[in-house]
């Protein structure tokens, strides 16, 4: 029976679900100014400008709901941008700091780390749903479609069922925006789909890598929430987002959907992204752990001592769930030690649960699990499906068939498992569904009123997203080389030559989905927005611009922009713009045809002669002798033999949607009075293929304790371009570097207050990283240094400002094992000096200081 407060929590969930169903009916008028409105009533206005920016927007600009200007209602204040109240205006450029002894009852709060704390009023409301379920349905929800030997096979691969009171979790993948084009609902495949078209269109944003580049917190939470806003209006009700798997070898073929290779950055940005997608439905951080071999990748295993486990491979998802709060996540394909991660207690539980603290629920990736075939044998099915529950994981997607024994075995004595056993997970999932309104079979789901629309399998309304799609390309292209200020393109520039070779590659499912598929990327006009594989995203043709129709697009009065696939075109121009990159073969996920990467090379695994096709057509633009510019399209390291040659290179990884248009006002630096400029950094460390930690390929693979840059840094290895690199139009200096700690103990929050000043005469954006060493560290192995701490700075030409940049103490632990069983220990912070250094990259830190760290 309801007590009274179940009762009333009931209530407001009921009211809830109707004031979001009214939200919707009936769609109100168009008064919104963002690109991409559609006509008459269909499209409803938030402000002027709608979810990304402008006034009344919902996550940036005055009265954003997750940061912004001011009125933000969970981060940013008046500045935006940063990690905690930075003096954004510029006012306070020579206030003192005067430091303090720093513990927990002065810290400072921290921007996208509220995490979650359970309600024990829902808990109350799923306790007693819980008690009132059958076996049956208790077991439906701990599984997608079931299958047997004497059922149909479905292709219904995105859902879990409904039952008789509640909604089945809608699924959809993610990190670069919603996948419409695994829009099944119970037929597959569709005419559509047989046809060759695409099934639906939503927004494409810059890949995951890419806005790693750009080092933006309120970025990343406003691309979560406007991601999340599409899941709403398309009723799905888990983004399987953040993807944050740390790169340790740029040879991964899913490089592009991580953030890159530290740590504590991917922690943050999957936390900001987090919160921003949780503002409407549930998030899923993916893929725990340890996942970076895609070949094979359900049999490879990942092999590790703890520390490298918990604090190189672990710490970002450690954040995640305890900065970002997020509900679900997801078990990887690989083993790790030796055990399969789908049933491997000593992650799920001893880390996930217990360590980390996660409170939501687990669920695996697809056909992650052993036993893909439903006719195996019974006894396998249930011995699996028992290890993997007792292990800590809740749900086996896409088919139940290792969880189709779940009733079997929880009616069945001495079986293994018991109906307290489902009633544990079933308690986690539907925890879930109730805090992010997922249960109502009927009406509105999820959290708020999404602005855009969902009509006939396409995202509508969405141009306050595109317009953030364009923001995030501006602000995640990295400028890898200027020699002589090739650019921007000068003014005395009549005619522009775009350049990009015509490759063709094949793979085997994902864009099309109709079997075999053999296409050409003609990288001058085409818009390429990743891989093909579960995170790909078909954005509509026509709110989308490549590399040429951008550069026309942006281009001066008087200036003639012209395309092709050979340097013919190219003969009479006064500046050459070459686009290359990698296609969806070179890099991908396994099912594709894809997989890893051959090498880091352009056309590494194209046949015969086309294999150097894209540098054969740099070098024929090299040999003209014109001014000219290189532009990369990839998800991490490309290898670059002509780089001596070529006077500027840019690295647009692959940039979403209107990626095009983004990279022709960057290339010209102003359009129509409106200044543009470079502000990317590099989330990776660029090196030659040999000075990554062994890659490993498919079968067992040693990890090392050291990634990315502090790799490098123990290895005493200078690479082609350090993380955090990137040039600008304008220059930075970095100056009065302040501690706002005399001391700290446990709980502390250091404030780094630095002043940043724009030399140059342009405007442009910086950021600010914050290092920290262990001069007289005991432990036996730790980093030369860590990142710790970032932020973007925007400055006008001569300005200067003094940002803050807080600093957890909590985030400068080290695992600790214990020497007597190597896989238990503790983390600990140690006591005395802590070394902060501060600049624009890792070999770039121009001001340190010291603080101590005492009683901890």
């Amino acid at each position: 029976m309801l007590n009274k407060k179940s009762f009333a929590r009931l209530l407001l969930l009921a009211v809830g679900s109707l004031a979001g169903q009214a939200c919707s009916l009936p769609p109100p008028k168009v008064t919104g100014t963002g690109a991409g409105a559609a006509p008459g009533d269909l499209c409803a206005s938030v402000g002027s400008g709608g979810t990304a920016s402008g006034n009344g927007g919902t996550v940036g600009g005055q009265g954003g709901t997750v940061a912004g200007g001011a009125g933000g209602a969970s981060a940013g204040g008046a500045g935006g941008g940063s990690e905690i109240a930075a003096d954004a205006s510029g006012s306070g450029v020579d206030t003192i700091i005067t430091p303090v002894s720093c513990s927990a009852t002065n810290a400072v709060a921290i921007d996208y780390a509220q995490g979650y704390t359970p309600d024990p009023l829902l808990q109350g409301v799923v306790q007693t749903t819980v008690n009132n379920m059958s076996l049956a349905d208790e077991a439906a929800q701990m599984r997608g479609i079931a299958i047997t030997p004497f059922n149909t096979p479905t292709y219904d691969i995105e859902r879990s069922m409904d039952t008789g009171t509640i909604r089945g979790f809608q699924y959809r993948d993610a990190s670069r925006g919603m996948d419409l084009g695994e829009d099944f609902a119970g037929v597959y495949p569709t005419a559509a789909v047989v046809a060759g078209s695409h099934v639906g269109y939503s927004t494409a944003f810059p890949v995951s890598m890419a806005r790693g580049a750009a080092f933006d917190l309120d970025l990343e939470a406003a691309v979560g929430e406007a991601i999340g806003d599409e899941m709403q209006a398309a009723a799905q009700t888990v983004l399987l987002a953040p993807c944050m798997n740390l790169l340790r070898n740029p040879l991964w073929g899913r490089a592009q959907e991580t953030y890159g290779e530290d740590s504590f950055q991917i922690g943050r940005l999957a936390s900001a992204m987090t919160i921003g997608i949780q503002k409407h439905v549930l998030a899923d951080a993916k893929h725990f752990m340890a996942y970076d071999v895609e070949a094979q990748r359900a049999s490879n295993e990942s092999d590790m001592d703890e520390q490298t486990l918990r604090e190189t491979f672990g710490r970002h998802f450690r954040m995640v769930v305890q900065d970002g709060g997020v509900g679900s996540v997801m078990a990887s394909y690989n083993l790790v030690n030796g055990k399969k991660a789908t049933q491997n207690a000593h992650m799920l539980t001893d880390l996930l649960r217990t360590d980390f603290g996660f409170k939501g629920f687990v669920l695996s990736d697809w056909w992650a699990m052993p036993n893909k075939d439903p006719k195996t044998d019974a006894g396998t099915l249930k011995a699996t499906a028992v290890e993997a529950v007792k292990a800590g994981l809740d749900v086996e997607l896409p088919w139940g068939i290792n969880f189709g024994q779940l009733e079997n075995l929880a009616s069945t004595a001495n079986s293994g498992l018991t109906k307290g056993d489902l009633d544990t997970s079933v308690k986690r999932i539907l925890e879930q569904k109730f805090r992010f309104n997922s249960q109502n079979l009927k009406g509105a789901v999820g959290l708020g009123s999404p602005i855009t629309r969902y009509v006939n399998s396409r995202i509508m309304c969405d141009g306050p997203h595109i317009d953030l799609a364009e923001k995030a390309a501006l602000e995640s292209m990295v400028l890898l080389k200027n020699d002589q200020n090739t650019l921007p393109i000068p003014s005395t520039v009549t005619k522009v030559a775009v350049l990009g070779g015509a490759v063709r590659y094949h793979v085997t499912d994902g864009a099309s989905m109709n079997g075999d598929s053999t296409r050409t990327i003609n990288y001058d006009t085409d818009v390429v927005t990743g891989d093909l594989g579960s995170s790909r995203v078909f954005p509509d043709p026509a709110k989308s611009h490549g590399p040429f129709d951008g550069i026309d697009m942006s281009k001066p009065d008087g200036v003639t922009v012209v395309h092709g696939n050979t340097i013919d075109v190219a003969q009479d121009a006064d500046f050459i713009v070459v686009v290359a990159g990698l296609t969806p073969f070179d890099e991908g996920e396994e099912y594709t045809g894809a997989a890893d990467r051959k090498s880091l090379a352009l056309d590494a695994k194209a046949d015969g002669a086309a294999s150097t096709l894209q540098n054969d057509l740099i070098n024929a633009a090299v040999a003209l002798h014109k001014p000219m510019v290189v532009v990369l399209e990839g998800g991490s390291v490309i290898d670059m033999p002509w780089l001596s040659n070529v006077p500027a290179v840019v690295m647009a990884w692959y940039p979403g949607q209107v990626g095009g248009l983004a990279l022709g006002k960057l290339l010209w630096g102003n359009v129509n009075g409106t200044a543009y400029n470079f502000s990317g950094k590099l989330p990776l460390t660029w090196s030659a293929l040999g000075d990554y930690p062994p890659f490993g390929g498919s079968g067992t693979v040693q990890f090392q304790y050291y990634a990315g840059y502090t790799w490098f840094d123990h290895n005493n290895i200078t690479p082609i371009f350090p993380y955090g690199y990137g040039l600008s139009y304008t220059s930075f200096q970095y100056k009065n570097l302040q501690l706002g700690c005399s001391d700290m103990s446990k709980g502390a929050v250091l404030p780094v207050v630095v002043n940043v000043a724009n030399t140059g005469s342009v405007a442009g954006d910086e950021t600010v990283m914050v290092f920290v060493s262990y001069p007289n560290s005991k432990a036996s192995r730790r980093p030369l240094k860590e990142l710790r701490g970032f932020q973007r700075v925007t400055l006008a030409a001569g300005e200067e400002k003094q940002v803050t940049i807080p600093i957890r103490l909590a985030d400068l632990d080290y695992f600790q094992m214990d020497s007597a069983t190597g896989n238990t220990g503790k983390w600990v912070v140690e006591t005395g000096d802590i070394k902060i250094m501060v600049g624009g990259s890792s070999t770039n830190l121009p001001l340190s200081a010291t603080v101590p760290v005492t009683g901890y």
